[in-house]
């Protein structure tokens, strides 16, 4: 174990020494758990093998966990000491507006975490936590839920004021409290079961988009603030760790943010599932052992949804759905699903090659690093090709902010940054540039405005590439 790190760097100011003794300890307690006790956090997910820089305010960045030779800007961080943190680099250098976060350095994912007064189980959590982010992204697919951001937009419109929402999240609060200190697993149970009712009943009240606002935060947030109680609670079991009491802190702190979890309100409501996440996650690990992790990931489902059949919840449900499925023969059902949807995609995608192979100039618009959406449609002429592709088999109006304007009156598909559509005859085409990348196309089928776009030809089809 480092207990102290003293960096020599030439003609660098050097890190605060006992702020840097905190910080590789802390990182390397996170990094022992995570080699000793594989997937013990959640399954795949290996903290140790994740750079993690750490902002000092004011101070410098310290860089630890990286392999290979140092990002641009780092140099490296030489001891004394017989051992020697892994990776480990630093620049006198810190952004003001540096959060703790996921983010890449170097073209590698990266976690990142500000250091200010917190002590080492603080930062053992802190770093876990921001860790798993990156996890989470690594770990995203497209379609499933774990790895999503919820919306966070949704914040400003989310009812406040709306005194019988705030008890329901009162008293879902104060019910996961309880199941903290529950003397004995029935009890659990029964807690679990409550939550799931009080929680359902105040979602159909809320609505589907902030009821999967709260959900998707759990999944989001709520999983990362999990792997954090978490790996302080495995590090402090462990011989020698370095904070006892400040693991006991992180434990008492998450059980006041239930007990009180409408009650600070100069913070953001998000934050309320930083403390729900958690004790959702202790609660399914008290029902089901680890089993839960896996099955929320294969079955593409959300917290809540895992307590409810852990809890048995839904167990009348399943019974009465399993012999709806038996006596009316769901595996037949299914096998004939998924004959007409093999049969649905090989008809779009004849739809998609017969717009696409019409005479004339093809139009081929992409546009980087963002979706191009739409400022109206004909919702009764568009028809799904597949996940993320679009048919419109009419008309369109395009927009991608002040960089893309424009309007179809022919077969177009869309995906997500990118259109394709057969405008007409050459002789009917007109492409205009202008200055600073400007570019008009014209056409009795087409009428399309970009900015800051790249135009080039080849054979019939014409290419538009816009930057954002």
């Amino acid at each position: 174990m480092v207990v102290a790190l003293c960096l020599l760097l030439t003609a660098q100011e050097p890190p605060p020494p006992e702020m840097t003794t905190r910080i590789v300890t802390a990182h390397e307690w996170v990094s022992r758990v995570s080699r000793n006790l594989p997937d013990s956090v959640w399954p795949g997910f290996r903290p140790d093998t994740i750079p993690v820089l750490y902002v000092i305010r004011g101070k410098g960045t310290l860089l630890l966990g990286w392999r290979g030779e140092l990002p641009a800007g780092f140099v490296a961080a030489v001891s004394d000491l017989r051992e020697q943190p892994a990776g480990a680099g630093w620049q006198p250098v810190t952004d003001r507006g540096a959060a703790s976060t996921g983010t890449t350095l170097a073209g590698r994912p990266t976690a990142q975490v500000v250091v200010d007064s917190q002590g080492i189980a603080a930062l053992v959590g802190l770093t876990t936590h921001e860790a798993f982010h990156v996890f989470e992204t690594a770990s995203r697919q497209t379609g499933k839920r774990f790895g999503q951001q919820e919306n966070a937009f949704l914040v400003t419109s989310y009812p406040i004021f709306d005194s019988k929402n705030e008890a329901g999240m009162a008293l879902e609060g104060r019910i996961l409290e309880a199941t903290l200190s529950a003397p004995n697993l029935q009890r659990r149970r029964a807690l679990a079961r409550q939550f799931v009712a009080v929680r359902e009943a105040r979602h159909r009240a809320l609505g589907p988009d902030l009821a999967d606002f709260e959900q998707q935060a759990e999944l989001n947030e709520g999983l990362a603030e999990y792997a954090l109680v978490r790996s302080v609670d495995l590090a402090a079991r462990q011989r020698g760790f370095a904070d006892p009491a400040g693991a006991a802190e992180v434990g008492a702190g998450k059980r006041t943010g239930l007990h009180k979890l409408t009650e600070d309100v100069t913070l953001s409501i998000r934050l309320r599932y930083y403390a729900t996440g958690p004790a959702l996650g202790l609660l399914l690990d008290a029902l089901e052992g680890p089993a839960w992790k896996t099955r929320l990931i294969n079955e593409d489902i959300t917290v809540q949804d895992a307590l409810a059949d852990a809890s048995g919840y839904r167990a009348n449900e399943r019974t009465l759905r399993r012999q709806a499925e038996s006596t009316f023969v769901m595996r037949a059902l299914r096998a004939a699903a998924d004959s007409s949807i093999a049969g649905l995609r090989a008809v779009r995608r004849a739809q998609v090659d017969s717009a696409l192979a019409a005479p004339g100039v093809q139009l081929v618009v992409t546009v980087e690093g963002r979706s191009i959406g739409m400022c109206g449609f004909d919702a009764q002429n568009l028809l799904q090709v597949e996940p993320g592709v679009s048919l419109h088999t009419r008309w369109v109006q395009l927009c991608a902010g002040d960089v893309l304007q424009a309007t179809f009156n022919a077969p177009l598909v869309q995906e997500r940054n990118t259109v394709r559509a057969v405008v007409g005859a050459d002789s009917t085409v007109k492409v205009t540039n202008g200055p600073d990348g400007a570019v008009q196309v014209e056409s009795p089928l087409v009428s399309l405005r970009a900015k800051n776009a790249d135009v080039a030809r080849d054979g019939r089809v014409l290419t538009i590439k816009i930057k954002s």
